[in-house]
């Protein structure tokens, strides 16, 4: 089978590695330049800053499962990190925390290997006919033929594409409100001696912030500390200039660590839909109707770890569908 998924973050790329393995032919579109959707980082003079996804979690079995086997492969790796609640200073809830090496898109990057993957390709529109799917990009080309569909995008991108040919999954798409997240990496002229490498401001603009050169294998020089806005205000500021939301959160740092470093360089990027606010926890994983299937973070649990589940069960309730035997899979 031909199986089209639209959307190469990592519920995509899981999916696709699924239906891959099995023998069939899944072709990924994402309308980025990269896979990895929020797992990106940004390409600078100073190596990959990661303005995206912070770090992950894995707690079910068979993901720790896949999570070893990304270890042993030297795309991710513990994060031995302590953060703090701010100003406070109180230890936060412990966990084991893991990030991609040596930047956060390694992991896409590892998962997209061998894949059919069509990035800077935004797809605008998808139809039902004799043949199977069709899908078209916004110029109204058409992007081929699928005998299978599997949409992992982010939920408002799903809920327009699924209008047409399928209004009930539109619906379910619609109630998966997403939040926004401002982020910025500032790289400063010298080290802060601070006592701790990450936290959770308990108020304020400002609801993480981390010493990038605290992550496994990333460059300790220059300094480099990212900065992640609270939902509320990167909603309530979700249309600032780039310029204005980076002055407004480094003096947010400066005023959390009472001290005003000397910012060098400064990133900014502007996440539209960073997380579910109101992640469906669907049962079994996945939507499913009128032969289409959705898949992502926002249909499961918020998380990474979620996205590899909804699109791992995705592509077994598709293989079912044709009476293929399920792979071992990662």
């Amino acid at each position: 089978m031909r199986i089209a998924i639209i959307g190469a973050g990592i519920a995509g790329l899981t999916a696709a590695g699924v239906l891959k393995a099995a023998g069939h032919q899944p072709v990924i579109f994402d309308k980025g330049r990269g896979p990895g959707g929020r797992s990106v980082s940004k390409r600078t003079d100073h190596g990959g800053i990661d303005l995206g996804l912070p770090y992950f979690t894995a707690r079910d079995p068979a993901f720790r499962q896949t999570v070893d086997q990304w270890i042993e492969a030297g795309v991710v790796a513990p994060w031995s990190v302590e953060p703090r609640v701010l100003p406070e200073q109180q230890p936060a809830r412990p966990q084991a925390r893991l990030v991609a090496v040596p930047r956060m898109s390694a992991l896409a990057r590892h998962l997209a290997e061998g894949l059919d993957l069509h990035c800077s390709v935004q797809v605008s529109e998808i139809t039902r006919e004799l043949t199977g799917w069709v899908l078209r990009e916004r110029q109204g080309e058409s992007l081929g033929e699928f005998e299978g569909l599997i949409l992992t995008a982010p939920a408002p991108q799903s809920q327009s594409l699924l209008a047409e040919p399928c209004p009930r999954l539109a619906a379910r798409a619609a109630t998966a409100r997403m939040q926004p997240c401002w982020a910025v990496g500032l790289v400063l002229e010298a080290p802060l001696e601070l006592g701790f490498d990450a936290g959770f401001p308990s108020s304020g603009p400002l609801g993480w912030i981390a010493r990038s050169g605290s992550r496994p294998e990333r460059p300790h020089l220059p300094e480099i500390w990212l900065l992640h806005a609270t939902a509320a205000w990167s909603e309530a500021n979700i249309e600032w200039s780039q310029d204005a939301v980076g002055e407004w959160l480094t003096q947010a740092f400066a005023d959390l660590i009472n001290c005003h470093p000397v910012v060098t360089e400064r990133f900014v990027h502007r996440w539209r839909f960073a997380r579910a606010r109101d992640a469906l926890k669907a049962e079994g994983g996945y939507l499913e109707s009128e032969d289409i299937l959705c898949a992502g973070d926002w249909v499961s649990d918020g998380t990474l770890e979620g996205a590899w589940q909804s699109g791992r069960a995705a592509a077994h309730r598709l293989l079912s569908r044709v009476g293929a035997a399920s792979p071992v899979d990662g």
